[in-house]
């Protein structure tokens, strides 16, 4: 408990994309917070007020509670398990080789947590913030945490509380989340995290951890099966001659399914969908299930990509063989640097593999696609280029493909049209306005739409 409030005070152990935002979200609604990252240049910049990814808001909001004292970064895990009441494990789980999400990152730090709670007299909640396979809060972190720390039930107490967040928006989603799911199987853990929530005057939803483990699996499969079912829609929109929004904007409008993630693009990337869904699917084969529809959504999304070429050769009118391609957008969504399973890899793969040089351009993601493209790729090639302004990815191009939709690329220049050799554009976002590229020159050949801009019908508009 704080010295001075006796209110319980938060810890938040890994201070990556979800700890971080957790941690400022609880700090912003009043909590005092504690972070530590195992990384000491992660520590250094935080405590400085310098964030270690691009997100919009995360750097002022971070600025904020420092000066506000609410937040602060400790040093180690001893000193974090000393100073809070609720330890938050905010830890990575990539993807195994085989799809299984690697539990050694998660299993290393609770083994590390576990130690520092040896010389800790007094009780402490673990929380599983991490996203994890049914079964895994109480099965490896209250099993290990128990074993390690020698705390008893009475001592300690075991939680999972997945989270929901998207990149692009992680401040309004961790101010204002929709819902909190809580995993408790002890009254305890239930009112300390009850109350640690009270102030985000939300709706909570309790069930066992295995039960809050498989909410969160289930959430994200399901949004990815709606961006699948969205791109085979826009092939088939392309085949019969209509428009992929339109059809989507009127599906969407019925209550029982929404608008969100209905919006058709070269397929789903980031550091969840395929990474859960990969995952998930492996656990109900581990339980002796299939998870056929998680099955269907991946090979669409890989299809996607194959269609994204059919579009790009479309463009190009034959061969790619010593074309050269601009590749507008790196990261997987506008709005932050993350690359994790962007499209554009296997696009620029792809593209490549074809015979066409590539010049690449993000406005933040070009240093991330670097690295990861090195980690896949050790050889270099001159056929693959980035560049830090659009001008000159677009130099000499003979077609470009817009793969992020910026705001930087929608508000197009005539003068960025002149740089090309010949002014196409396959647009797997539907981002620029036809109008727009009519004006600036621009043919356009959008993903889901069956004419090219400035040709066929008008786009269809809602009854008034």
């Amino acid at each position: 408990m704080s010295a001075k409030t006796g209110r319980p005070v938060v810890g938040i152990d890994g201070l990556g994309f979800v700890g971080l935002a957790t941690g400022l979200a609880f700090a912003a609604r009043g909590w005092n917070v504690v972070g530590f990252d195992i990384k000491s240049q992660v520590r250094r910049a935080i405590a400085r007020g310098r964030t270690t990814f691009h997100e919009e808001g995360v750097g002022s909001l971070l600025k904020a509670q420092l000066r506000s004292g609410r937040f602060r970064v400790v040093e180690s895990i001893n000193e974090l398990a000393r100073a809070a009441d609720c330890v938050f494990l905010c830890l990575p789980t990539p993807s195994g080789p085989d799809g299984r999400i690697d539990l050694r990152p998660l299993a290393t730090g609770v083994e590390e947590l576990g130690r520092a709670l040896r010389t800790v007299p007094e009780y402490r909640l673990v929380v599983v913030k991490s996203t994890v396979v049914p079964g895994t809060t109480e099965e490896l972190v209250g099993a290990t945490l128990r074993r390690v720390s020698g705390k008893t039930s009475r001592q300690m107490g075991i939680a999972a509380n997945p989270e929901f967040l998207s990149e692009g928006s992680l401040v309004p989603d961790s101010l204002r989340p929709s819902r909190v799911v809580l995993g408790v199987s002890d009254p305890r853990a239930a009112r300390t995290l009850r109350r640690l929530y009270r102030p985000f005057r939300v709706p909570v939803f309790e069930l066992s951890p295995s039960g809050a483990e498989l909410v969160k699996y289930s959430a994200n499969s399901f949004l990815a099966l709606k961006v699948s079912f969205a791109n085979e829609i826009s092939r088939i929109a392309e085949s019969v001659g209509t428009d992929v929004d339109d059809v989507m904007e009127a599906v969407g409008s019925d209550p029982r399914v929404g608008p969100k993630f209905l919006s058709a693009g070269p397929g789903f990337g980031g550091s969840c969908f395929d990474k859960d869904l990969r995952a998930f699917t492996r656990k109900a084969e581990d339980l002796h299930r299939r998870f056929r529809l998680g099955e269907a959504a991946l090979q669409v999304n890989e299809e996607q990509v194959e269609h994204v070429l059919r579009l790009v050769r479309r463009a190009a009118k034959g061969s790619l063989r010593g074309k050269t391609v601009a590749l507008l957008g790196l990261a997987f969504k506008e709005g932050t640097d993350d690359v994790r399973e962007s499209r554009a890899l296997p696009i620029s793969e792809a593209l490549l593999a074809l015979g066409a040089t590539v010049r690449g351009h993000d406005p933040v993601a070009t240093a991330n696609f670097a690295r990861a493209w090195r980690r896949t790729h050790p050889r270099p090639t001159s056929r693959l280029r980035l560049f830090t302004s659009v001008s000159s990815a677009l130099e000499g191009a003979d077609l470009v493909v817009l793969q992020t939709p910026w705001p930087l690329y929608c508000s197009w220049r005539p003068a960025w049209t002149q740089r090309m050799r010949d002014p196409v554009l396959v647009d797997l976002r539907r981002a620029l306005n036809p109008s727009k590229a009519i004006a600036v020159g621009l043919r356009v050949v959008a993903l889901g739409r069956a004419s090219p801009a400035g040709k066929g019908s008008p786009r269809r508009r809602r009854a008034p």
